[in-house]
């Protein structure tokens, strides 16, 4: 009797040590959740076939110990059982193919659907599996969905589907699958990596509106960038563009639209300020922030919000440090996209100071336009090239970001471009300083 009490309280023991084991197992996971959201129902079922291969393999012992036929029995049904149950969950990911379906471009915070298909190559019947993405963390990614299981058919596509939001702009590729198999009792799970044809989307800013008051003009009167006054019938040609109500037919750039079969206009310079260049600071290590509250995401999608405010108004935007083949006869919609694929490019790694940046940009730009910096951490070069570019008939307006507003623990501490210091000196020297308030996004 007492050795039947030993052995019942070392088979509790094992059991509690089993689920012990398990739970651990699922605490790992949970950090996994974001990335895969099918984590926590594999680690249920490791739990169930930890438990029960240490019941089976502790009955096999007892049976033997015991000298009991029918316990040596059930243990080797058990065992059995759990072989099958491994081999099935083992063939349930071989021999498998795959396609991935992506959106071309995507902006920052749109809900995205990608559709997997799955094949299989051998006719047999096959359990559910899992498909789980294996998405670039760099995107930031969120409110991501996990696709429905499905069991592959031989020569026939299954389809499936998962949702996320990507919460950083960017060009973003990616190419492993990892497939979650498990037998049709559910007590083992397999996992498989394949390496399927590289995937690539464009993530786009997401324009984020900034209510600011945007300086005149300095030595030409009123700035028409604002009042849509910018372009019309003057005398210096500018380019071309898409026609548009109300345009008079004599300005229509003939030679063109028989090459390209669409209706174009000359358009000229008449307004101040009907140039406008964007200059962001991409120095490395002043991109302060994480994931989609960044100084430079931030940067990016208020000069996409401007550009769009601005050229709706008439105004041409060119970026010179970014851009290097701008389309000139491309209408305001078409210019928009432009920028928005521009700006997503943007990585904060650069070499160069804003400073030097800004004075090898404005080197390209005509007399009379604007510049427009967004800066974040203080350029101590920054005031000395806006005197030079206002001697030269240039304006300059800096965009100014809080990085204290921004910072986390792992980032450096640098003198913020909003320090008192700083913002007198870009002043005295001639820039209009724009203080852009912290907005966080959801």
């Amino acid at each position: 009797m007492l050795v039947a009490r030993l052995y019942a309280l070392g088979f509790v023991l094992l059991v509690i040590g089993a689920l012990y084991l398990g739970l651990r197992a699922v605490a790992r996971e949970q950090a996994e959740r974001k990335a895969s959201p099918y984590s926590v129902r594999r680690g249920m079922r490791g739990v169930a076939g930890v438990a029960l291969s240490t019941s089976s393999i502790f009955l096999l012992i007892v049976a033997v110990m015991l000298n009991s036929p029918p316990l040596f029995y059930m243990s080797t049904a058990l065992l059995a059982t759990l072989g099958v149950s491994r081999l099935q969950a083992f063939l349930s990911v071989r021999g498998l193919r795959f396609d991935r379906f992506v959106p071309e471009k995507a902006s920052v915070g749109e809900l995205i659907a990608v559709e997997l298909s799955v094949w299989s190559d051998r006719r047999i019947r096959r359990p559910l599996i899992t498909l789980v993405d294996q998405l670039p963390s760099r995107m930031a990614f969120r409110d991501r969905t996990s696709s429905l299981p499905l069991a592959p058919a031989f020569d026939v596509p299954m389809r499936t589907q998962y949702l996320f939001r990507p919460m950083r702009r960017g060009r973003f590729r990616w190419k492993t699958l990892k497939i979650y198999g498990t037998d049709a009792l559910g007590l083992t799970t397999i996992t498989r990596n394949y390496d399927l044809e590289q995937s690539e989307m464009l993530v786009v800013p997401n324009p984020i509106p900034l209510d600011i008051d945007l300086p005149g003009a300095a030595g030409f009167g009123i700035s028409e960038a604002e009042t849509g006054l910018s372009r019309g019938a003057g005398l210096e040609p500018r380019g071309i563009r898409e026609y548009a109500h109300g345009d008079s037919m004599r300005y229509v750039h003939w030679p063109t639209v028989a090459r390209t079969g669409r209706l174009v206009v000359k358009e000229f310079e008449t307004g101040s300020h009907s140039t406008v260049a964007f200059f962001l600071q991409r120095t490395r290590g002043t991109d302060i922030g994480y994931g989609a509250n960044s100084t430079l995401e931030h940067m990016c999608s208020h000069c996409a919000y401007l550009s769009d405010r601005m050229l709706r108004n008439g105004a041409g935007i060119v970026m010179p440090t970014i851009e290097f083949n701008a389309n000139s006869i491309s209408s305001p919609h078409e210019r928009a996209q432009e920028i928005l694929i521009a700006l997503a490019g943007i990585d904060g790694d650069g070499s160069e100071t804003i400073a030097s940046e800004l004075l090898r940009g404005a080197a390209k730009l005509p007399f009379g336009s604007r510049a427009y910096v967004f800066v974040a951490v203080a350029d101590p070069e920054l005031p000395a090239a806006i005197r030079t570019l206002s001697a030269s008939g240039i304006s300059v307006a800096a965009l100014l970001y809080d990085t204290e507003q921004y910072r986390t623990k792992s980032d450096p501490s640098f003198e913020s471009a909003m320090s008192p210091r700083f913002m007198d000196l870009l002043t005295a020297n001639g820039g209009a300083v724009i203080s852009v308030p912290f907005v966080r996004v959801q």
